[in-house]
């Protein structure tokens, strides 16, 4: 191809493909004001819901894709 009298070639990239990588997740625990009777949630909703009824605590639990575990802190409702 030419452009103004000078040859231009175009430049291919090699396409690179996508790397998929997987996405941790997060559950919720509450427990009593105490930290007694901690429960599992899978939505943040239900977790507040419980803590409220027990006048307890909530807190964010992250499980990462390496197998890491991360707590939150607890946050009082």
């Amino acid at each position: 191809m030419k452009l103004n009298g000078i040859t231009v070639h175009p430049k291919h990239k090699p396409k690179t493909k996508p790397v998929v990588q997987p996405n941790g997740h997060c559950r919720w625990e509450s427990a009593t004001g105490t930290g007694a009777n901690v429960t599992l949630h899978r939505q943040k909703r239900l977790a507040i819901f419980r803590a409220a009824q027990l006048h307890g605590i909530v807190r964010a639990v992250t499980y990462l894709p390496d197998g890491i575990v991360q707590h939150g802190k607890w946050q009082r409702v």
